[in-house]
């Protein structure tokens, strides 16, 4: 917010001094004005729309920073983000879906397209008041050379008043010259300013898409133990049958917000995929058909963390992808395919973190999670 009250602070000042400049010399720049009134007005009015747009716009960023800001230091926000962080506020207001870095580099484009079309709104007044002061350059010397041809034709030297009538037709040149020169002077002058204000504006603005650059990169649930279903698959090779069918699993897990992390084999022969979710959500998905081998290591995962974290109990379901009947309870539960479990985790979505101490919790929560698994079962 800091950086955003500067750039205000400086439009703010630099206005004023523009202001105090034409009141000390408001005499001056009124001749100059009424040189030509239409013209001169409309570069005028031109000037004052595009000082306007430029405090409007940047005072429209207010409310995108304290939105901004709010939500990712966890305090609580009601509705949505104003508008250029509409597409950010939309993502994140769905819970149960986690934002991939594929879908934040398309979040953050959205939003500097919107930037960019703020952008072109004050580009556009300052070509503008360029235009109009050119314009005026050439409509002078339009007047001026017509004025000067009239005056030669005629011109009759042989009058006695001839340098009197000289005088009085040189009249119509001048106000060309006029025109030229007082409406490129307020052209030029207009678009520096127009373009200075512009400049902080765009200031703010870049500082406001740095800083949720910034957020998001750290927000976005990605963790350095994610892996894709070919790195699990290197990691413990498995037949092709096998391999589709924990892809799948795969899949349902990421589908329904959790982070699949790894790829054990159960008792040195039966795949699973390890995945984690936030409040210290452990599912391990597998093929085993042994209700003997899942309590077992079922018995032998919570042992390892009772021994290892002391605050933290981390809830540990397994679900079996089989046919065949086992014994069923709250931490192991039976599908008998897939589309069955992902019925399941459709309606048990993962919920992701909210606040950026959240995520940093919950990234490393995920990251103990792989190596301890890892550790469990390496030499299976």
């Amino acid at each position: 917010m800091k950086k955003f009250h500067r750039n205000l602070n400086i439009m703010s000042i630099f206005t004023a001094v523009l202001l105090v400049f034409l009141l000390i010399f408001w005499r001056t720049f009124f001749n100059i004005a009424i040189t030509n009134i239409f013209l001169n007005g409309i570069i005028i009015g031109t000037a004052i729309f595009g000082i306007g747009l430029c405090f409007v716009n940047i005072f429209k960023l207010l409310p995108e920073y304290k939105w901004m800001h709010a939500y990712f230091d966890g305090r609580s926000t009601r509705g949505f983000a104003p508008k250029l962080l509409r597409p950010i506020s939309l993502a994140l207001h769905n819970k149960h879906s986690h934002i991939t870095a594929s879908d934040l580099s398309d979040l953050l484009d959205l939003v500097s397209i919107r930037i960019e079309e703020e952008r072109d709104s004050v580009r556009y007044v300052t070509n503008t008041l360029i235009f109009l002061g050119l314009l005026g350059t050439f409509w002078g010397l339009i007047i001026t050379v017509g004025g000067f041809a009239e005056l030669l034709i005629n011109i009759d030297f042989n009058d006695e008043f001839v340098l009197q009538n000289m005088q009085l037709g040189m009249a119509g040149p001048l106000s060309g010259m006029a025109t030229a020169f007082t409406s490129s002077l307020l052209g030029l002058a207009g678009s520096l300013v127009v373009s200075f204000l512009g400049l902080q504006l765009q200031f703010a603005q870049n500082t406001m898409f740095q800083e949720l650059t910034d957020f998001m990169s750290k927000y976005v649930l990605q963790t350095p133990c994610c892996k894709n279903t070919t790195e699990l698959y290197e990691k413990a090779p498995v037949d092709e049958s096998t391999y589709t069918k924990i892809s799948a699993m795969f899949n349902i897990f990421t589908d329904a917000g959790y982070i699949p992390c790894d790829l054990i084999k159960i008792d040195g022969k039966y795949p699973a995929v390890v995945a984690v979710g936030t409040n210290e959500k452990l599912l391990i998905a597998t093929l085993v058909d042994d209700a003997d081998i899942l309590r077992n290591t079922l018995k032998r995962i919570e042992l390892c963390f009772a021994d290892t974290l002391e605050s933290i109990h981390i809830h540990v379901q397994l679900m079996c992808v089989t046919k065949k009947d086992i014994d069923v309870n709250d931490k192991i539960i039976r599908f008998a395919s897939t589309d069955a479990l992902s019925k399941y985790l459709s309606a048990h979505k993962n919920i992701r973190p909210e606040t950026r101490q959240e995520l940093e919790n919950f990234n490393a929560y995920a990251e103990y999670i792989s190596v301890a698994m890892e550790y469990l079962f390496k030499n299976n």
